[in-house]
């Protein structure tokens, strides 16, 4: 595998993107699972760390995540436990994952005294070079989980599904993000794409896209994910959409959304 130096430092460039929204049932946990699994398929190393209590990328890959251990809860909280006890390969090529299960919703309130708290995850993984990207997929839920997260991420995508009250939620991110810039100097932070989900084709759905592109001029992605039952299908097989369909309208979907991800390193 070809790795990419950066000039300067002689290190592996790497990029760091988080799936977020406040929002539950955006489908943050699809696009993130999908999104990885396509990147490694383009030869680059990828490790997708779970930070949902729901534990839904490991089930998306396969995992019975139910009574794994270790999982990302205990190397949060475990001085003495370094990433490498943690990171599990999947079976996909080039993606390593870090999985998440119930315990995780005990963090904020295990760390709550304690002073480095919202920086826990960024300091375990600042050692972590040996991937071409660090995919997150985060609660739907703003808190000390997702400062964990947008601390030890510079770029996040904001999938947005086309529902009334969708622009409030993002309206709510971005509020977050500037929060947490100017809290934290955490500079680099930016929205770099918002994805519109859950697509039907419908009056209020095409002026939510309309508003949304208003709002993100050149942040908004080109590509709209609609529904389809082939992706809901390969989560069930613990399958990506690549693995399980390819010629589907799914897997189109997403591999366009992929490919945009990609070329925002530009």
């Amino acid at each position: 595998m070809k790795l990419h130096k950066n000039a300067a430092s002689g290190k592996k460039d790497m990029r760091r993107i988080a799936f977020i929204n406040e929002k539950g049932g955006s489908c943050k946990t699809t696009l993130a699972v999908n999104v990885a699994a396509y990147i490694a398929g383009t030869n680059k190393r990828v490790l997708l760390v779970d930070m949902d209590p729901q534990g839904q990328v490991g089930k998306c890959l396969g995992f019975y995540v139910r009574e794994m251990s270790p999982t990302i809860y205990e190397m949060l909280l475990d001085p003495e436990l370094g990433v490498a006890s943690v990171i599990r390969p999947s079976h996909i090529d080039g993606l390593d994952v870090i999985v998440s299960n119930k315990t995780l919703s005990d963090f904020p309130v295990e760390v709550a005294t304690h002073p480095d708290r919202e920086r826990k995850l960024a300091q375990k993984l600042e050692a972590v070079s040996d991937y071409d990207y660090i995919i997150y997929d985060s609660p739907p839920s703003m808190g000390l989980i997702n400062t964990n997260i947008m601390l030890a991420t510079e770029e996040i995508v904001v999938p947005v599904s086309l529902t009334y009250l969708a622009l409030d939620g993002c309206a709510e991110i971005v509020e977050t993000v500037d929060r947490i810039r100017d809290k934290f100097g955490k500079r680099k932070l930016e929205i770099i794409l918002v994805v519109p989900t859950l697509y039907r084709p419908t009056k209020l759905a095409d002026e939510i896209v309309r508003r949304l592109k208003s709002h993100f001029p050149g942040r908004t992605s080109k590509v709209v994910i609609g529904y389809n039952v082939k992706i809901d299908e390969a989560q069930s097989h613990g399958k990506s959409i690549f693995e399980y369909a390819a010629w589907s309208r799914g897997a189109h979907m997403l591999e366009s959304l992929a490919k945009e991800i990609m070329k925002r390193a530009d």
